[in-house]
This record gives C-alpha cells, sequence and structure tokens, in this order.
C-alpha cells in the first residue's frame, strides 16, 4: 500500500497484520506533513499508527521510521515517549500508544525533568549529528547554499558566528539520544506525565541540541506558540542540573542558531503556500535576532 492514508487504508493493514486487535473508531490526527498519523480507538485503549509516505534521509530533520521505531523501544520505561506497540518496516507503519492530554503550556520546569530523564536511553545505533561549533556550521553553510539572494539571506550569512573555543572539559564527551526537534507541538501532558512524541528524526548527539531545540526562538514561532520567557531561557540550564552541560552550551548555541536560520531561510524560499512561507521568514528574522543578542 502506498500513498496517503485514510481510515480504509488503516482498517486494511490491520485487518491483515493485527486481526486481534478490535478497532471501534478511526480518526485523522492534525500535524502529519510527510506521514499518515491516524488515532486508533481499540479493544487495548487509544493508539496511533503512523504510516511514513516519506522516508527521507540526510535532511536537517529526516524522516526515519526504523529510528523511530528503534527510540521509542529504548525509551520505555523512562516515562519519556509513548510505549511502542509494533512496527512493521515493509509497510511503512508503526503503531504506539496515543498520548492523552494537551500540548505542552509553558511548563518548563517539566520539561527538563523530562529531559533528565532521556539521559536513560542508551543512544548507539542512531545517525551521529555535529556536537562541535565548526561541523554544525558547515551544515549551517550547506543550507544556505540552497537560498536565492535576497536581504534577509544576506543578514544572515553577515551573521556568521566566528568559532568558538572549546570549553575546558572539551566538547560533547558521551553522545546521548537526541530527539532534534522538541518544539511545543511535540509535547503532549504537563508535569511528570509530559512526553515527547514524534521520533522520527532522532539521533545520538549532544544534549545541547535539543535544549537549543526548545529554547530557540524558531522552533516556538514555527510551533505557533509563545516565545519563551528570558527569565524562563536563563533558568532552563539550571534546570538540566549538568555543569558540563552549562559551560559548554553558551559556546555551541550561536552556531545551532545560524544553522537553524539557513534551515528556515531555505524553507522559507520553497514552501507551497505563502502562509509558511512567512512563518518561516519570521522564524529566520528571531534567529538572526538571538545571534546579534548573543555577540
Amino acid at each position: 500500500m502506498s500513498g496517503v492514508w485514510e481510515a480504509a487504508e488503516a482498517r486494511t493493514f490491520l485487518a491483515a497484520r493485527r486481526p486481534d486487535l478490535r478497532v471501534t473508531g478511526i480518526e485523522r490526527l492534525a500535524g502529519g506533513y510527510w506521514n499518515d498519523v491516524l488515532r486508533l480507538v481499540t479493544d487495548q485503549g487509544p493508539l496511533v499508527l503512523k504510516h511514513y509516505r516519506a522516508v527521507m534521509p540526510g535532511t536537517l530533520f529526516p524522516n526515519l521510521p526504523d529510528a523511530e521505531a528503534l527510540a521509542l523501544t529504548r525509551l520505555q520505561g523512562l516515562q519519556v515517549a509513548p510505549d511502542p506497540v509494533g512496527y512493521w518496516p515493509a509497510d511503512r507503519v508503526l503503531i504506539y500508544a496515543y498520548v492523552e492530554g494537551r500540548a505542552w503550556a509553558g511548563d518548563t520546569d517539566s520539561v527538563a525533568a523530562l529531559l533528565r530523564r532521556k539521559t536513560g536511553a542508551a543512544a548507539h545505533g542512531f545517525r551521529a549529528v555535529p556536537v562541535e561549533p565548526a561541523a554544525i556550521l558547515a551544515e549551517g553553510e550547506a543550507l544556505f547554499a540552497r537560498c536565492q539572494d535576497a536581504p534577509l539571506t544576506r543578514r544572515l550569512l553577515g551573521l556568521r558566528p566566528p568559532l568558538a573555543p572549546a570549553p575546558t572539559r572539551g566538547w560533547c564527551q558521551q553522545r546521548q539520544l537526541c530527539h532534534t526537534d522538541i518544539g511545543a507541538a511535540n509535547m503532549i501532558g504537563a508535569g511528570p506525565g509530559l512526553r515527547l512524541i514524534d521520533w522520527q528524526c532522532p539521533a545520538a548527539g549532544d544534549p545541547a541540541e535539543d535544549v537549543y531545540t526548545f529554547l530557540s526562538p524558531a522552533f516556538q514561532i514555527l510551533n505557533l506558540h509563545p516565545l519563551l520567557a528570558a527569565s524562563d531561557r536563563a533558568r532552563f540550564l539550571t534546570l538540566m542540573e549538568d555543569a558540563d552541560l552549562t559551560a559548554r552550551y553558551p559556546l555551541l548555541e550561536p552556531a545551532y542558531a545560524w544553522r537553524m536560520a539557513g534551515y528556515c531561510c531555505a524553507r522559507m524560499q520553497s514552501a507551497e503556500t505563502a502562509e509558511v512561507r512567512a512563518r518561516y521568514a519570521s522564524a529566520a528574522e528571531a534567529e538572526a535576532d538571538l545571534i546579534e543578542s548573543l555577540r
């Protein structure tokens, strides 16, 4: 089966692969761009069926079904992500438990606690992402190479950060499992019940990358969430309770921000609708402002 999946395709799949599952309702969930995401009402509780329409390696935010299935397995029991139910790689289908609750509403303490819980997951077997500024900036350069000449592009190119010196204890010494896309829409629940969903682009990297994606103004804008207060940004590293992370994060943040600005610039020029293009332009401007404030 290929193409867009609706309820009929899901029922055909379930009849063949999970005939034991009694399904009484199927509804499409909002937010799936490269994937079809359906909520199943079943005799085993509410579940999510994700059908991957496009497998996209080699981008800043790849769509990797095998990696998402592995991530959910590694995170099981850590109270970080939905529990996996089954994965059928030949069909490009993953089923996992539906997380009840509303999208994250602004409690930064709960996010820090979630990220601390995540450190218990093994990172081997996932794609490796850069952990030093030079390699992060190189990814940004590749993204800017795809951008057309425009005033915003020129402004961002002029803000390329200089290489930061290595911190006293060096860059990340132990890679961890990173989500790499911690926008507000990817967090459901509150307090100890907060869960991180949509693990289709996990990586082995520096936990600073997940801290950045959460604090980044671009990620907040793209997730239609208000920007974090300066006080919340300032205290978040303290909440992480990791002295080495606290020391190296300010040295990495400008590189992360410039790379994200390059991604937003490229998407601003390639997105299909004017509304989405405008949102990416706002996100790129916000990253430019952040880089200037960090100088």
